[in-house]
């Protein structure tokens, strides 16, 4: 049991969220061009599932970092759980309008 959370140790929060800091996506101008052409390109033929899930993934990744940034102390835990549950479920609600509710 313990090898096997020795090996499950790099996927906690706090290790893949500094792995996408250390990335420095929002500053690099090849990463920023390349997203705006998935979107137009996204748009353009119509690839609406992907681009919602994609979407849905980045602020995911964002609430989450957002959330982790304030602490998890138990001063202002409720604040923190506020946020990820508004948040969440905003993320959510959009990918099931995105989704299932828009018409074309």
């Amino acid at each position: 049991m313990e090898t096997l959370l020795e090996w499950l140790k790099p996927l906690e929060t706090s290790v893949i969220l500094d792995y996408i800091v250390a990335l420095d996506l929002v500053h690099n101008p090849w990463f920023i061009a390349g997203a705006l052409v998935f979107v137009v390109v996204s748009l353009y033929l119509r690839w609406h599932l992907l681009l919602s899930c994609t979407l849905s993934l980045a602020g995911l990744v964002t609430l989450v970092y957002f959330v982790h940034e304030q602490g998890t102390s138990l001063d202002r835990s409720s604040d923190g759980l506020f946020l990820f549950v508004g948040g969440g479920a905003a993320i959510v609600f959009f990918l099931i309008y995105m989704v299932f509710l828009r018409g074309d």
